[in-house]
């Protein structure tokens, strides 16, 4: 990637390079310092809203420690009256008859019914239990169940034995939403500290949501009590109850903090309460929160464009006025090129452009004298090489001359004589006789049934020939004449020293990005060490093939020459490699590109 664009940029003009640079010096810096400005703008905000909404937090917190200190004193209250206590130990300690039963009800119920009244805007109910199951309830509000079926006894109890007398605080879940909210405690017998009973106060949610309705800020909308598990107790916002159970996190393990929640572009601050084990939330729009900071953002682009432009201006006439010259100097030396006149570049300038100029004019008036002096000399020239022309074989007649031996051949009725000559007529027309570098895969395998046929001519029915084309390469470009050295080199060094039938197998099929062809002999093979100098060889870069020319000579020239041919063409990471083994085969294969 960074070859690519360092030539890339040195391919682009000079206008274009000069305002590429004025445009990165412009907008670079304007876009940094809007980026920076907004960010400092956005961090101020921020961290305003988040002291502030941390005090309103900590007030409502300072609210709910009162409350709860509250509850906690009459808790204790009820945890030390004669007549409740009484009644429990009663109860677990001995059997009552049902008159008994009965007036210990009513003497529970007045203090509990007196208990509840004077705390009627925080308590909803209160429940006392005997640890035999008998339920001495008062509820606040008769049109509803009551207490008694209300709460789940035996979670609340097992809830309630693991304060050891404590209060604890219980939350009624159903249907995944916070049904009821308890204080509950178990009684102990004051002489055996046995338990006794069990102590159950339903608060009134209403009354929680006092803690935070009197304030009026427009910045802290969103306020809501949550239990340590993060589900909502009640909220400012009722309806916006699964929302924050998708962006509070399973655990709050600070005291206080903030956080963003990518998701939903909210920012959440929270403080965690001791006891119970709540937390105060308060959430706000990104997008509210950032309104003013938008605003800035927006007249940022706008003075930057309004920069761009302006400085725009400037920098295009800049621009023009150093390339407009230059461009007349490259005109004149296209011209020149294409061995065109040139006439004198005038600029009537006095900085380096005028001086390109004047080197400019000075040098096309040298060039124009020395092409006239070497005119003479080329004449001379092209006449030798049309005479080097005119001794050369002329491919047309060497062609109608096998021609004529085919028709001799078949008027004669010999058809070997006559097949041979047009194998060997249709392979010196590949070598000679077309212009074509390249030629289709298809082509290529045409040829060599030719140069099989030829050589069957001469071990008969010692060379067995088989090919295998795959259809998805048949038309793909390959130098021509690439593989028949290959052949030839199976046939002389592998079965023309073998004494049974000499298989040649000629394959060609496509690989991710590759063309592979493979010749396969049965031949006598070739020892390891050999076949380790091969292959070194073959995997030489030109450069290094070329520089080491003079200094050996290989075995193998036509495997060779094919090797360098296809470095030639397509580079050097593309050639032969061969696997053989000695006295069972020989494989060349064969790396070329599917695409050049």
């Amino acid at each position: 990637m960074e070859n690519k664009a360092k030539r890339l940029y040195k391919n682009l003009s000079i206008r274009s390079k000069m305002l590429l640079v004025l445009y990165v010096q412009i907008i670079i810096p304007l876009i940094l310092i809007g980026f920076i400005s907004y960010k400092i703008s956005s961090n101020i905000i921020q961290n305003k809203f988040t002291a502030y909404s941390q005090d309103i937090l900590r007030m409502i917190e300072l609210r709910m420690d009162d409350y709860v200190s509250n509850i906690s004193t009459l808790s204790d209250y009820l945890l030390y009256d004669e007549t409740i206590y009484a009644v429990l130990k009663d109860a677990a300690t001995k059997n009552m008859s049902a008159i008994d039963r009965y007036e210990k009800e009513n003497e529970i119920n007045n203090v509990l019914k007196k208990f509840v009244l004077s705390r009627r805007e925080e308590i909803q109910a209160v429940c006392m239990v005997t640890n035999k199951g008998d339920y001495y309830p008062y509820d606040n509000n008769t049109e509803k169940t009551g207490i008694r079926y209300d709460m789940n006894y035996n979670d609340i109890l097992q809830k309630a034995r693991k304060g050891s007398g404590k209060i604890v605080w219980y939350v009624d879940m159903k249907n995944g939403k916070v049904n009821n909210v308890y204080l509950t405690r178990t009684i102990y017998d004051r002489d055996t500290f046995r338990e006794i009973g069990l102590q159950v106060i339903m608060i009134k949610k209403e009354f929680l949501e006092t803690v935070y309705q009197s304030l009026n800020s427009s910045d802290v909308q969103n306020v809501a009590i949550v239990t340590g598990n993060g589900n909502t107790i009640v909220s400012k916002n009722p309806g916006e109850k699964d929302l924050l159970t998708s962006i509070l996190p399973k655990t709050m393990a600070n005291k206080k903090g903030y956080y963003t929640d990518g998701k939903t572009n909210l920012l959440v601050s929270y403080i965690s309460m001791k006891q119970p084990d709540w937390h105060i939330v308060t959430y706000i729009s990104l997008g509210t929160l950032y309104k003013e900071v938008s605003v800035l953002g927006r007249w940022v682009v706008i003075l930057c464009i309004a920069s761009v432009l302006l400085l725009s201006v400037l920098s295009i006439y800049t621009a023009f006025d150093i390339t407009t010259p230059i461009s007349r100097i490259v005109k004149s030396m296209k011209k020149l090129e294409k061995g065109e006149s040139v006439t004198e570049v005038k600029d009537d300038r006095k900085d380096e452009i005028g001086y390109l100029n004047k080197s400019f004019n000075e040098m096309a008036k040298e060039i124009d004298y020395l092409m006239n002096e070497i005119y003479l000399e080329q004449l001379t020239r092209k006449e030798a090489e049309l005479k080097a022309l005119q001794a050369q074989i002329n491919p047309h007649f060497l062609f109608n001359t096998l021609e004529s031996i085919n028709w001799m051949a078949q008027l004669n009725n010999v058809p070997e004589i006559s097949e041979t000559v047009s194998s060997l007529a249709s392979l010196m027309e590949a070598s000679i006789g077309r212009d074509d570098k390249l030629i289709t895969v298809k082509e290529e395998f045409d040829y060599i049934d030719n140069y099989i046929s030829i050589m069957k001519r001469r071990y008969e029915d010692r060379i067995e020939f088989h090919k295998s084309l795959q259809e998805d390469v048949k038309n793909i470009n390959i130098p021509k004449l690439l593989i028949q050295p290959l052949i030839e080199n199976a046939v002389y060094h592998g079965i023309d020293r073998i004494r049974e039938k000499g298989v040649i197998q000629l394959t060609a099929y496509g690989l991710y990005n590759d063309l592979k062809i493979e010749v396969i002999d049965n031949g006598l093979g070739i020892e390891n060490e050999e076949l380790k100098h091969i292959n070194e060889n073959l995997s030489q870069t030109n450069d290094v093939y070329f520089k080491n020319l003079g200094k050996k000579r290989s075995k193998s020239i036509g495997i060779e020459n094919v090797n360098r041919r296809i470095k030639l063409f397509f580079g050097d990471k593309y050639g032969l490699r061969i696997e053989s083994e000695a006295g069972k085969y020989t494989k060349v294969i064969v790396t070329i590109p599917r695409e050049y």
